[in-house]
């Protein structure tokens, strides 16, 4: 049977995070891990390389990769990253060109036909959803098959065209997935960290316990798992943390699910099964502020929540309801105030720069975000994806620069007419200062660094990056 090893590509902290790289999140690739997993049911021999979490120069992990000695290697990229997995592809051309590299991830599904034509290396490409397509397409390709047969790919015709076949249908049950192979990962989980701040506990992992996103924000890229919400069973989500606490020893775990909070009767099994279990777990997720409730909070700090982050953006209505939020600053305090009522502590995510934004907004988010008792912020700048429906109206609101390179929310690729970089950059290290160097604040994060005094060097670490981001950026 073949061999396919699913990679990352080298890519640095510092270039994914910029002058927060202290502060990075090092956590393994759920993606490849599922992918391996189902590869390895199928009777493939699987490797994972983790490039950009475990911090590897090119040579290493083409040193990695090549020891599998694979027929295939498969590696995933966002925006920001496709130029390093073409430089990876390349570098593993050169050394075999007979190893067939495929390409995967957001990028490549929200615009396949542009990125094989740019980046020659890439024999195939997996379009959405992976776990089914890179099973049937390695068996085609083992078997000398017609691609053209293969639902959700793209490839490359002898004379240089891009052929692209049609999507493939959704898995309905994602239950039918095997779990995510950890075991395949050197030094896990010991050898992999979340950030610090979303940290109380460990070891830690993280999970993704659904796909996609039913609501119609302007900035959010759904071309992989669409707009239509699939989830795990709370059944296949609390084996798969069992698994974690008794294999692995997770003592934290990190919901990334977007739309963890909306489906409350999976909510309330997934924290009756912690209870039950009796799990000593601490975990935090992601909520969106129209779908919370005193009664649910209460059960989820009771079941071991001890934050939720919820997606802010601004805290103007005028800019939330052009970006298609459908929320409004008053759910936002809301749900905010019952989640520290619950006794939990809150997160906001915010973006700086959307079209129409003044510099009147964004001083009205700066207040807003200091208004409402939030205890964690984080700035990013209005970055149109590839996939987002921005993406193709952006120029119609300010200066546009479509270098993929440079989509990494911390560069000003968009500036919205009356804007200048200079003044955004200004107002996001305006942003941050002002809300972390305040008594409330300070004082959270001294407490919480006594209370777990194992964290501090980590705690240490962000409060460096943070005083020199405010510095530079």
């Amino acid at each position: 049977m073949s061999t396919i090893v699913f990679a990352n590509s080298p890519f640095t902290l510092e270039e994914r995070y910029g002058t927060l790289a202290g502060a990075g999140n090092t956590l393994p690739s759920m993606g490849l891990l599922y992918l391996s997993s189902v590869a390895r049911k199928n009777g493939y021999k699987t490797g994972v390389v983790e490039a950009s979490s475990l911090g590897l120069n090119y040579e290493d992990a083409l040193k990695q990769i090549l020891s599998f000695s694979p027929d295939y290697v498969g590696i995933t990229a966002t925006t920001v990253s496709i130029f390093h997995a073409a430089k990876l592809a390349d570098k593993i051309k050169d050394k075999n060109k007979n190893i067939k590299v495929i390409i995967g991830g957001p990028h490549l599904t929200a615009v396949p036909k542009e990125t094989m034509k740019m980046f020659p290396s890439f024999d195939y490409a997996v379009i959405g959803e992976g776990e089914e397509t890179i099973v049937e397409l390695l068996k085609y390709l083992d078997n000398g098959g017609n691609t053209d047969d293969v639902k959700g790919i793209a490839y490359r015709y002898h004379q240089g065209s891009v052929g692209i076949n049609e999507r493939r249908k959704l898995i309905d049950d994602l239950d039918t997935i095997p779990f995510p192979a950890w075991d395949i990962l050197t030094d896990f989980p010991r050898g992999y960290h979340p950030v610090a701040i979303r940290c109380r506990k460990y070891p830690a992992a993280h999970l993704l316990t659904s796909r996609g996103c039913p609501h119609k924000c302007i900035f959010c890229d759904t071309s992989v798992f669409t707009k239509k919400y699939r989830a795990f069973s709370s059944e296949y989500i609390l084996e798969m943390i069992k698994v974690l606490y008794n294999k692995y020893g997770i003592r934290e775990i990190l919901f990334e699910d977007d739309v963890f909070v909306i489906f409350k009767k999976r909510l309330i099994e997934i924290c009756e099964g912690l209870l039950r279990e009796n799990l000593k777990i601490s975990w935090s997720c992601l909520g969106r502020a129209n779908a919370v409730k005193p009664d649910i909070l209460k059960l989820m700090k009771k079941a071991g929540c001890w934050q939720i982050g919820f997606g802010i953006e601004s805290g103007d209505q005028k800019v939330l309801d052009f970006a298609h939020k459908r929320i409004t600053l008053e759910q936002m305090e809301e749900a905010v105030r019952w989640t520290k009522e619950a006794g939990m502590e809150t997160k906001g995510f915010f973006i700086l720069g959307f079209p129409l934004e003044t510099e009147e907004s964004i001083m009205n988010t700066l207040n807003f975000s200091k208004r409402i008792m939030l205890d964690d912020i984080s700035v990013n700048l209005m970055t149109p994806f590839p996939g987002s429906e921005i993406y193709n109206m952006a120029d119609k609101y300010g200066k546009f620069n479509k270098d993929w390179s440079k989509m990494n929310m911390l560069q000003s690729v968009f500036i919205p007419n009356g804007l200048s970089e200079d003044r955004l950059n200004y107002y996001s290290k305006k942003m941050l200062k002002e809300f972390y160097l305040r008594p409330r604040i300070i004082k959270n994060y001294a407490f919480r660094m006594v209370e777990n005094p194992r964290n501090a060097g980590n705690f240490l670490k962000g409060l460096s990056a943070f005083f020199k981001t405010v510095a530079q950026r």
